[in-house]
């Protein structure tokens, strides 16, 4: 009898430590995907902004701007539905050319203290044309 409730009893130990071992690599493959996501839309707040420098006849973000304000991109398309980009651009000039630095910070995931949440940053330096 006590063989019996020994056992029941272990079993049940490494049943439950199994799960919760489960749930743990099931957050981090979230997270990670999250963290793919957050990439993305950084990436994509970046190349936003940079078709408005190189492009002339587009108006707002950088384009015109010394240091522009924060631009938001709210993205609603496959693969990163749901995730946003704020954009800031900052002109530095150095030696006399204009330095634009775009940095993005892309977040994807429930509110801002949920696990599921991840945000990346990104920034780039070009001339300014």
């Amino acid at each position: 009898m006590v063989t019996v409730i020994f056992m029941i009893t272990v079993g049940a130990l490494l049943s439950a430590g199994m799960a919760s071992m489960m749930m743990l690599g099931q957050k981090s493959v979230v997270q990670s995907f999250q963290s793919a996501r957050a990439m993305q839309a950084a990436e994509s707040g970046v190349q936003l902004e940079l078709s408005k420098l190189i492009h002339p006849q587009v108006t707002g973000g950088c384009a015109g701007a010394t240091n522009a304000a924060n631009t938001v991109y709210n993205f609603n398309v496959s693969g990163i539905r749901g995730c946003s980009a704020t954009v800031n651009c900052t002109v530095t000039p150095i030696e006399l050319v204009d330095y634009t630095t775009i940095t993005s910070i892309g977040r994807c995931g429930g509110n801002a203290a949920s696990l599921e949440t991840a945000s990346r940053r990104i920034r780039v330096r070009t001339v300014r044309p």
